[in-house]
């Protein structure tokens, strides 16, 4: 049975800056906010200070034993470009793990954030299911929204006069993708299976638009978007409750 009105747009919106207020004036969730921003440059630079010691060795040991200017030259070139590459791999890897294994302390907020909603307590769960359940709300995020911004990179390529229609797509798919990350938190905490976690979201596809485009816009900025991961994640929460008043028994395990 359905209770208040079904959330829009605004409501989108509306949870994701009661999410950043909820943190603001909260300073016991601080220290677990901190975590995804401070995992992601604790990865990129330890595996960029990793690039810069031993790649250039490496390289070295593979160039030979010419000692002629040039060749010493063009060695000093190829670790020098060795290294830049390594630490933009640094980058993506460091980034790309960051989340994951954030996924603790993120789904802490989202426990800290429901009881502050007057929601029931959840029991704990272990630290691989919570960074297994981080890492698959990518891989399903993923799985969907790359191949869509793909076909819409090659379509804007090949029509360029449909520039005005495929942007507003490519910044709706990109909501999408980072909204439903943020969610999936949340209904994952509850035990919502990933298929009734998709028809959830399909349902409120307005709200989480609303949602995913301020955050969508932040993650064009690799690391204000780990900056804001515990922003997108209270605010999820908050949505989600939204979406269970509206119709209730929608967020509940085993939907």
């Amino acid at each position: 049975m359905k209770g208040s009105a079904k959330p829009g747009f605004a409501r989108g919106v509306a949870a994701l800056l009661g999410g950043m207020g909820w943190l603001l004036k909260t300073p016991t969730a601080w220290p677990w906010a901190a975590v995804p921003f401070l995992v992601a440059i604790a990865l990129v630079g330890g595996l960029g200070a990793l690039t810069y010691v031993y790649v250039p060795g490496l390289v070295a040991a593979r160039w030979g034993g010419d000692d002629a200017w040039y060749a010493a030259a063009g060695l000093f070139f190829v670790q020098v470009v060795a290294v830049l590459s390594g630490w933009i791999a640094s980058v993506l890897v460091g980034l790309g793990l960051a989340q994951p294994l954030s996924g603790p302390a993120l789904e802490r907020l989202v426990r800290d954030q429901e009881r502050a909603l007057g929601l029931p307590a959840r029991a704990p769960t272990r630290l691989l299911v919570d960074v297994w359940r981080s890492l698959q709300s990518l891989l399903v995020g993923y799985a969907w929204g790359l191949p869509s911004l793909a076909l819409l990179f090659v379509l804007s390529l090949a029509v360029p006069a449909a520039a005005p229609v495929l942007v507003p797509l490519k910044l709706a798919v990109t909501a999408a993708m980072v909204a439903w990350d943020f969610c999936d938190y949340p209904l994952s905490v509850r035990g919502v299976p990933v298929g009734a976690r998709v028809t959830i979201l399909r349902q409120h596809f307005r709200a989480l638009l609303g949602f995913g485009l301020g955050l969508a816009l932040a993650s064009l900025v690799p690391l204000l978007l780990f900056a804001l991961l515990p922003v997108g994640v209270v605010g999820a929460t908050r949505l989600v409750h939204e979406f269970t008043a509206y119709e209730p028994g929608a967020g509940d395990e085993n939907v």
